[in-house]
């Protein structure tokens, strides 16, 4: 594995850490403190907790979450692996630590603390909504990097396997099941401050917020801007948007239902950058122009890089440079494993001509026949340091040659 790998693997796990913790603040802190049942195996441990309080929730959280593991291991492979084990192991420890849970740490208990308290207590949805933001962006950071806090995620994938059941709807249907047996206990059990249909409530609310901020940090805020504009100054609006932003545009007629009239309206989509320069620029030219500006998700083909090509960039320029210096490094081998090889051919002639003159002596024969075979491996061991080296040139050549990402061109074929 090369260096760049394993540093991407690295960090890939430090920002797992990190969001398993951001997380943990959202439940531990927020979510268990207010009892307010986020769905899922995390739903089901804060409602044992709820009727068996001596077992911690991040411990249930783990439990529970092992058979699933093992078991989604059993039914798709090893799609859930490693980073699924260390997603859901991190959280449910960082649970327990912040709550003051873990032995050798019972003296944090941030939950006690006087600002969680005094938001508990004064302003219960305000309190509800920070544990859904740290939740949302903790659990958001984890996917991102290719991790998961496993859970429910394990069981939709089975049912999507064993019955064919969108993990969409059997994820909504195990929450929605989770939430409402969770607040059948509570109004049973009758021990929460809050009553248990509020609670229920907040737990969609929760839900909710949390599931929109995971999107936003997964897939990105805006990502692009689409416009559509009326103006009497089209052509220069065009011209700015190819010839300064060096993006394509696209000219189409329609008809004003109000005038009876045939209008051009254009349509471009530009960078989140571009998007702060077109819009006064347009004003300027025309303040009376009519414009529609979009936000947008995804832009998918030239001129515009998918998200997993941004997130390829900075691991691409790294293999490129290391891939320049293995060639270089093999070239070294390539030529020093040569100049073994010659001297070894020159050794095996002398060792000939001197066994040749000496006959017939069994001995010095014995000698040569050895020194040419240590010649030939050498010479073989050169061709292959050499072959090798090429291909690593060959490997470095590719990756040079490819498109840049930061430099792929804009859209050729004006929209």
């Amino acid at each position: 594995m090369l260096l760049s790998q394993k540093l991407h693997v690295i960090f890939d796990y430090l920002m797992i850490t990190i969001g398993s913790f951001v997380a943990a603040i959202g439940l531990g802190l927020f979510l268990v403190e207010a009892e307010v049942i986020p769905g899922g195996v995390t739903g089901i441990s804060m409602v044992i907790n709820f009727i068996f309080p001596k077992l911690t929730v991040g411990a249930l959280i783990w439990v529970l979450n092992v058979p699933l593991f093992i078991w989604g291991i059993a039914e798709l492979g090893n799609s859930f692996g490693v980073r699924t084990f260390y997603g859901f192991s991190s959280n449910a420890f960082f649970i327990d630590l912040l709550r003051g849970d873990i032995p050798g740490f019972g003296w944090l208990h941030l939950q006690d603390t006087e600002p969680i308290m005094y938001l508990l207590e004064k302003d219960f949805f305000f309190f509800i909504l920070i544990g859904s933001l740290f939740t949302g962006i903790g659990l958001g950071m984890v996917f991102k990097f290719k991790g998961t806090t496993a859970g429910t995620e394990i069981l939709c994938a089975i049912l999507k396997k064993r019955l064919g059941i969108s993990p969409g709807i059997s994820m909504m249907a195990i929450d929605f099941f989770v939430i409402s047996a969770a607040t059948a206990v509570f109004y049973f059990d009758g021990g929460t401050k809050t009553p248990a249909l509020v609670l229920a409530f907040y737990a969609l609310f929760s839900l909710y917020v949390s599931s929109i901020l995971l999107d936003k940090v997964v897939y990105g805020f805006d990502y692009a801007h689409q416009y559509i504009i009326f103006s009497k100054k089209n052509q220069e609006i065009s011209d700015y948007i190819i010839k300064k932003l060096d993006r394509g545009v696209t000219a189409f007629y329609a008809r004003g239902m109000y005038t009876n009239e045939d209008k051009e309206v254009l349509l471009t989509v530009v960078g989140k950058n571009d998007a702060r320069e077109l819009t006064p620029f347009i004003k300027k030219i025309d303040p009376s122009a009519f414009i529609i500006q979009n936000n947008v998700n995804e832009v998918l083909g030239e001129g515009f890089r998918s998200r997993e090509e941004v997130d390829l960039k900075f691991i691409k320029n790294v293999q490129k440079r290391e891939a320049q210096a293995a060639a270089a490094e093999a070239a070294q081998a390539a030529i020093r494993a040569e100049i073994d090889a010659q001297a070894a051919e020159q050794q095996a002639i002398a060792a000939r001509e001197t066994a040749n003159a000496h006959e017939p002596t069994h001995t010095l024969h014995e000698q040569a026949r050895l020194a040419e075979d240590t010649a030939h491996a050498a010479r073989l061991a050169a061709e292959s340091a050499r072959a090798h080296a090429v291909e690593l040139e060959n490997m470095a050549s590719s990756i040079e040659n490819c498109v840049d990402i930061d430099s792929l061109p804009p859209d050729d074929g004006k929209q």
